[in-house]
């Protein structure tokens, strides 16, 4: 500043500007650029300014700024992603025809300068971990509970289910408690809509390690288990959380357990239909589903179609149409069964529980419990 306070308070009678401006590291451009400055601003025509042109040619028009920013701001309010990889993917959708999307490093640039981005360098990772995918669909479903409140502050747990090779969100019902009886209803009627798998992997709470594994053992599922305090081994369904609960957060609260399960059930269908998952390249789950080969139990075919029925024994039986007529005994009258039908194994579940393994008879419409009339007491039921 000293030398630009003496360029404009210099005598110019006598003086010859190129020398001095050569003896003091300047151009003539700037020394008379500077005192018609002064003459026009005062102490401000002194300040430096930017060199930046006024115009860059390649610089985001305001307009496609305001498309990004407007995208960012609609998907926080449906609380889903909104990072600059989500809209990247969705803003070819939001421009017209014929107009290139930025780069995602552009829409990253756009945010940061628009104030939507703000530094957080503790929540940089500060391990790499190795991600494991199954390779087909059906191989293994990851599972476990989190917790969440109704309008009432009443505390409720979300089962969730979650193809691991896919990423399908394959159930997630909302429950008063995680029983074992409300994991295996869970498990079935997501099987009856899904496919068995072949395998399970959940953590150690006592409703999966022991309630479900001993009922979907008998259906030639295998179950696994974390090991202790390690999340990281069921990652899948527990980043699954985090995606559900930013969403509900951005619902109305529930009053009740069915208002919250006719949230679970949208957020699902938008999950599995039209959120667009990183870690499948963009796909939608249900396209990976669809376009991976399938696994199932090992001890059945593909081929052979798995069916699941709810009903209330009546009379100590189950009736399956008109087609079945299932002993399962008189004490569980006014009870639901849950029925799977493969072939012509069946399985019958009630409360959580494996009642029956029967091979059905396709020649009779009767399944009964003994082989033959007699005292119960003598008889074995038959398989």
């Amino acid at each position: 500043m000293s030398v630009r306070r003496l360029i404009v308070e210099v005598d110019l009678e006598g003086l010859n500007v190129a020398e001095f401006c050569r003896q003091h590291g300047v151009s003539t451009w700037l020394f008379y650029q500077l005192r018609r400055r002064y003459q026009a601003e005062g102490e401000t025509g002194l300040e430096s300014r930017s060199r930046a042109p006024k115009r860059v040619a390649n610089r985001t028009p305001a307009w496609i700024e305001d498309v990004i920013v407007a995208e960012r701001k609609r998907l926080e309010e449906e609380g889903w992603d909104a990072g600059a990889a989500t809209i990247a993917f969705r803003l070819p959708h939001l421009l017209p025809a014929g107009i290139a999307p930025p780069s995602e490093a552009t829409i990253w640039r756009v945010l940061s300068r628009r104030g939507f981005v703000i530094p957080q360098p503790k929540k940089a990772p500060q391990h790499s971990y190795r991600s494991f995918s199954a390779e087909r669909v059906n191989e293994c479903w990851q599972l476990d509970d989190t917790d969440w409140h109704l309008a009432d502050g009443t505390s409720v747990r979300i089962l969730n289910i979650i193809d691991d090779c896919s990423r399908v969100a394959v159930a997630s019902q909302a429950l008063a408690t995680c029983t074992t009886a409300g994991a295996v209803e869970t498990f079935l009627t997501a099987a009856n809509s899904w496919g068995l798998p072949a395998r399970f992997l959940s953590d150690n709470a006592k409703a999966f390690r022991y309630g479900l594994t001993e009922a979907v053992t008998a259906l030639g599922i295998e179950a696994g288990h974390s090991r202790p305090y390690h999340p990281q081994t069921c990652g899948k369904v527990e980043r699954f959380h985090q995606t559900l609960k930013k969403w509900l957060a951005q619902q109305p609260p529930p009053a009740s357990l069915t208002e919250l399960q006719t949230q679970l059930d949208r957020f699902c269908h938008l999950y599995n239909h039209e959120r667009p998952h990183r870690s499948l390249d963009r796909r939608r789950p249900i396209q990976a589903f669809t376009q991976t080969p399938k696994a199932g139990p090992r001890n059945r075919p593909l081929g052979q179609p798995t069916t699941t029925h709810r009903l209330r024994v009546t009379g100590g039986s189950i009736h399956i149409g008109k087609r079945y007529q299932i002993s399962v005994g008189a004490e569980h009258n006014g009870q639901t069964a849950t029925v799977i039908i493969t072939g012509t194994a069946c399985h019958i579940f009630i409360a959580g529980k494996l009642t029956r393994q029967h091979t059905l008879n396709p020649q009779h419409r009767s399944q009964p419990l003994y082989p033959r009339r007699g005292n119960p007491g003598t008889l074995k039921p038959q398989p």
